[in-house]
């Protein structure tokens, strides 16, 4: 058997190895995202604008609340509101298993453009939250 060197060290290996990991959990997270929003987005709500999470490492999402019904999808569009969160943590907060207003105190949300368009999605999500009899 002949071994060719690869010019990759083992502990670089195991370092891209341990990247696609945690990209491929924040992929999955991202997929979560979506389902949850489209659930939530029900046609009888709209959010009249649009909000882009973007989540480093991973990826875009979508609301498009100017359609009818609203529109979920990872195109990188222009938006009303860009949050900048990381997708476990966004995920996190729309299963409300953690404080929006707290991650944002904490600097672990960035927001950018007109904020009362994410606050508008809250309310939604509380709906939703509710529907489905998870109250806290």
């Amino acid at each position: 058997m002949i071994r060719r060197d690869t010019g990759v060290d083992e502990s670089e290996m195991a370092s891209s190895k341990a990247e696609a990991s945690q990209v491929s959990v924040a992929k999955q997270a991202e997929d979560e995202i979506v389902a949850i929003l489209k659930s939530a987005l029900t046609p009888d709500v709209s959010l009249g604008a649009v909000l882009k999470f973007v989540h480093p490492g991973a990826g875009i999402v979508v609301i498009d609340g100017r359609k009818k019904p609203n529109e979920v999808h990872r195109r990188d569009v222009e938006a009303d509101c860009t949050v900048h969160v990381d997708p476990m943590l966004n995920l996190a907060i729309l299963q409300r298993h953690t404080d929006q207003n707290t991650a944002f105190r904490q600097g672990k949300i960035r927001i950018v453009g007109d904020v009362s368009v994410v606050a508008r999605l809250r309310p939604i999500m509380l709906r939703r939250a509710n529907a489905e009899g998870s109250h806290d």
